[in-house]
């Protein structure tokens, strides 16, 4: 991908490679120029690309999804169109998904990108790039999963509406989606999630309840429990897609979409041949056509007002991938991610070391909403040099501070709000006081806290 006129260059990428000890690494490189096939496609400028759970196993080397090292990753990207393609003039607003991307071939966490033309669609007038990539493939996935779900389902005495619609995974992108669209569609959705913080972003989107996934064990040993689930979406796999299934209702219908609880499935044939149940899978990446593909976006686009207050989106460029991947594939990240392959970040940190008060064990600080921070931002809160501590945020469970680190850092945007209390619980240091009265500085042994604004800019 040489310099060219139009102001595109070859700019940087985030490559995923073998090194010498045969572990596998990411870093920010020179984008890498695509051999065969692979260079055949129409050139796009990539201005956003999804960060899906695909992309993580990518980051990994995972060999299910990197099928070739050296790899860019990314399945779907929206960007520009720079050579005319797919019947589009260049200059043309596209969005690219699936067709081997970021898999066996370079993905969208580059500044430039060469998909085949089958993978290219109009980007809707009402979506920009980043709105587009806070959708991509996890809404296309949510979509077909809706549609195949109602294909699927019987008429007559035992349709979709009724009973409760189960969400698995429900704090993750596509998971969020889901319980947005099903609930636009009028259903009653409950939704499962671990993690307290999801809670009321959830309920926003439209669910009923929200519910933690210990609860929906039933019976053990049961092959069938009570049925209470018309339908479900699961994005987890495991052992939950098994409790899941136990409890749906006869002729309910559910859609297989994720592994991130793993592949296995120890169920039997019971909910099949003494409920009617069907189990749909559900491949966002292969399967749609660039017909279907094409009419699906419009339907995002019409989904995106419903989603966009309330989604959390993390804004990432290219440097910040790594972390991203490590984080979604434990487990801690939440809603979804975009990356700017074009931007570099900014951080702007306030210290939040003074002005805690104390009683006995317990350290409260209480802090406004950061001014300044703009749509698309992310605030995190950062300890240096933490000591052993747990810890709450407007009484949300933070991870645990661990003193064998060197330091703790947690995306806490979601949470803020206008008025916020931080909250550390930690034993006192043998022969100290244990009440303080008045403000006073947090002790250097629990660590130096502060808020790390986080902004990515795109120099002109």
């Amino acid at each position: 991908m040489n310099e060219r006129g139009d102001g595109a260059s070859s700019g940087r990428c985030w490559l995923v490679e073998r090194r010498a000890d045969g572990s596998v690494a990411g870093r920010v490189s020179r984008a890498i120029e695509p051999r065969g096939a692979a260079a055949a496609g129409p050139l796009v400028r990539v201005e956003a690309a999804g960060f899906n759970y695909k992309d993580a196993l990518a980051c990994s080397g995972h060999p299910g999804v990197a099928r070739v090292l050296p790899l860019v990753p990314g399945i779907d990207a929206a960007g520009t169109l720079l050579e005319a393609a797919a019947g589009l003039a260049a200059g043309a607003p596209v969005v690219i998904t699936g067709n081997g991307l970021g898999e066996a071939r370079p993905g969208a966490f580059a500044t430039l990108l060469r998909p085949p033309a089958e993978a290219i669609v109009p980007r809707p007038p009402a979506l920009s790039a980043r709105a587009a990539m806070a959708l991509g493939t996890a809404g296309l996935t949510v979509l077909l999963a809706i549609d195949r779900l109602a294909a699927a389902a019987p008429r007559g005495q035992h349709s979709p509406r009724d009973g409760e619609w189960l969400v698995t995974g429900a704090s993750g992108g596509v998971g969020m989606l889901a319980v947005a669209a099903l609930a636009a569609a009028g259903r009653t959705v409950v939704a499962v999630s671990r993690k307290p913080a999801a809670a009321p972003i959830l309920t926003a989107l439209g669910a009923a309840s929200v519910v933690h996934p210990d609860t929906l064990g039933g019976e053990p040993g049961k092959p069938l429990v009570r049925g209470r689930w018309a339908g479900v979406i699961d994005t987890v796999g495991g052992s939950l897609l098994a409790d899941a299934l136990r409890a749906v209702l006869p002729g309910g219908v559910v859609a297989a979409i994720g592994m991130a609880g793993g592949v296995e499935l120890a169920t039997t044939v019971y909910p099949f041949i003494l409920r009617g149940v069907t189990l749909c899978g559900i491949d966002a990446a292969a399967l749609p056509t660039q017909a279907e593909r094409a009419a699906l976006w419009p339907r995002l686009a019409g989904l995106w007002p419903r989603v966009q207050p309330h989604l959390p989106v993390t804004t990432l460029a290219l440097d910040e991938v790594g972390d991203w991947a490590a984080a979604l594939l434990r487990g801690a990240a939440l809603g979804r991610a975009v990356v700017l392959p074009a931007a570099r970040v900014e951080r702007h940190a306030i210290n939040l070391a003074g002005a805690w008060e104390r009683a006995g064990d317990v350290w409260r600080r209480s802090f406004g909403r950061p001014t300044g921070v703009e749509a698309g931002e992310t605030v995190r809160l950062v300890f240096t040099t933490p000591g052993d501590a747990s810890m709450t945020l407007n009484g949300v469970a933070l991870p645990a501070l661990r003193g064998d680190a060197p330091a703790w850092s947690h995306d806490v945007t979601a949470l803020l709000g206008d008025r916020n209390e931080l909250v550390l619980s930690a034993d006192a240091l043998p022969g100290a006081a244990t009440d303080a009265p008045g403000r006073i500085e947090l002790p250097r042994h629990l660590g130096q806290p502060a808020l790390e604004i986080v902004s990515h800019v795109i120099d002109p």
